[in-house]
């Protein structure tokens, strides 16, 4: 794929989040925390991506057993749940609630992701030039970079 593409896809995938009101104590990416396939989530907050990309593994690991692809789904499985908790704990650290509180705001963040990886997943599939592998690869470093946050 062609880097002018993946600005396009990183624009469309991984930044689901549209001008939203944050609460003044969610924890944002900051631009030293970002890398190329992040920078676009600069000022975001991490709770949100994560549970966005919590909900994309959950769309792969469904492609990927539709597909018997049974390895990579094990993997988008457990990718996706650690995501997911990782949502929730930077939840309860952001603004001080409790685990069933801050799952129900992931819950929406999640289903948005689901929703966005299954278009591209069934548009073009998980291959290492798809669209999907792209968003994944930037979750992945959107996971790493809040779990080795300081504050963690």
């Amino acid at each position: 794929m062609r880097f002018r593409n993946v600005a396009a896809v990183l624009a469309a995938g991984t930044t689901l989040i549209a001008a939203q009101a944050f609460a003044d104590d969610d924890l944002m990416m900051s631009k030293h925390d970002a890398t190329v396939l992040t920078e676009s989530d600069v000022g975001k907050p991490y709770w949100r991506m994560e549970a966005q990309c919590a909900g994309m593994m959950g769309a792969a690991y469904a492609y990927d057993t539709d597909h018997h692809l049974g390895n990579e789904a094990d993997t988008s499985k457990n990718d996706g749940i650690a995501m997911l908790n990782e949502a929730i704990a930077r939840l309860q650290m952001d603004r001080g609630i409790d685990q069933p509180a801050a799952l129900n705001l992931a819950a929406v963040e999640v289903e948005t992701g689901r929703a966005a990886a299954k278009i591209e997943l069934d548009r073009h599939g998980t291959g290492p030039d798809s669209s999907f592998n792209l968003m994944r690869s930037a979750c992945y470093d959107i996971s790493a970079a809040d779990r080795h946050h300081p504050d963690r």
